[in-house]
């Protein structure tokens, strides 16, 4: 994946962009482990190719991250009606996940994106 392709991800998600992953969240209540991966490479791209920081960049990585907090706790709440599909049994991984990406590219450390880290495994999309 190009560092141009990334931020158009980036950016559809932080705006909630048909077929993005966080719409799939938000519209459809779906969980895409497709889309999450596509999502999460596209921050790695970014600290990978040293790609200049932005607080734009970084603020619309928060902003997803939030938003997937908080559709988890709607999902779990039970007084609410929102019950997110495909949700990966490890989603205490993909939080985690999420978490150290922002770290990642907060920090420009690739450290942080190392598959050794976590204890949720996923297969990585080439990028």
């Amino acid at each position: 994946m190009d560092v141009l392709k990334a931020k158009q991800i980036i950016f559809n998600n932080s705006q909630i962009s048909e077929n993005s992953f966080i719409y799939n969240l938000h519209e459809k209540c779906l969980f895409s482990e497709e889309l999450f991966g596509e999502y999460y490479d596209s921050i790695a791209t970014l600290v990978r190719n040293r790609d200049t920081k932005s607080l734009e960049v970084e603020n619309q990585i928060t902003d997803v991250y939030l938003k997937v907090l908080k559709y988890l706790v709607f999902h779990f709440d039970p007084d609410d009606n929102y019950i997110m599909s495909g949700i990966p049994k490890e989603y205490i991984g993909v939080i985690e996940r999420l978490e150290y990406a922002l770290l990642a590219y907060r920090n420009s450390s690739e450290k942080l994106l190392s598959e050794d880290i976590f204890e949720m495994k996923r297969k990585r999309v080439e990028t």
